[in-house]
């Protein structure tokens, strides 16, 4: 191949080249830089960010009235990601000081406004709501047992009848306030799968061996432009 060809086609490879490899060391470098950035706060929440980044979008249930929420398998409140969850949160009594939520496994005390104070185990029961004396009631079959409402002490069995259910949790939306924290995409993530080319999904394997095999013809092609003007 004659030099003025190949350096045409040198040049015009270069151009691809060096476009991406510019998108690599800038992405790079924001990865580099993201928690600095506040680049991995999940800030994203739109359908399409989700597509993009392969993820699927949380699952949100909540009693909004009182700010709980259960966000995938995590207890929030407005204090934050408070605990992992045993299953699905299964309700929500609330008393004059405290509020005792329960999923599968756990009772779970927190104050009103939000802050965990303690946890105790189901076992087995459920928290089955109030009774007409205001204490919590917990049920197995046909047994009640009442629970003090700050998990102070064992639960009693008790032949209570159940005056107000719990509050049951259902498909909700997050405050924004709550949602940008604890739910949605990352900008940090949108920038690790276009710097590996994933968020081109299989085309971007494709892609990335396409550009590696640019770049190794570029500098054969330079060498070669080198030594034949030398």
């Amino acid at each position: 191949m004659k030099t003025r060809t190949l350096t045409r086609w040198h040049s015009r490879i270069g151009i691809l080249v060096c476009a991406w490899i510019l998108l690599l060391a800038c992405t790079g470098l924001l990865l580099q830089h993201g928690h600095r950035l506040g680049l991995d706060k999940p800030l994203l929440t739109g359908d399409l960010w989700y597509r993009l980044a392969d993820l699927p979008k949380p699952r949100v249930t909540g009693v909004p009235r009182h700010e709980v929420f259960q966000v995938d398998n995590r207890l929030v409140t407005r204090q934050g990601s408070l605990a992992a969850l045993d299953g699905d949160l299964q309700g929500l009594v609330v008393g004059p000081e405290t509020m005792l939520v329960s999923d599968q496994g756990q009772l779970w005390l927190l104050t009103p406004e939000g802050e965990l104070v303690d946890s105790t185990p189901l076992n087995g029961r459920r928290l089955a709501g109030i009774s007409p004396l205001g204490e919590p009631v917990l049920q197995l079959g046909q047994h009640r047992w009442l629970q003090d409402w700050w998990l102070e002490g064992e639960a009693v069995s008790s032949d209570a009848k159940v005056a107000e259910p719990p509050q049951r949790f259902v498909e909700t939306v997050m405050p924004d306030d709550l949602r940008d924290g604890h739910s949605g995409v990352s900008i940090e993530r949108l920038l690790l799968w276009l710097h590996s080319g994933r968020i081109f999904g299989a085309l971007g394997e494709w892609l990335m061996s396409a550009v590696a095999l640019m770049a190794i013809g570029i500098a054969c092609t330079g060498f070669v432009i080198w030594g034949r003007r030398r």
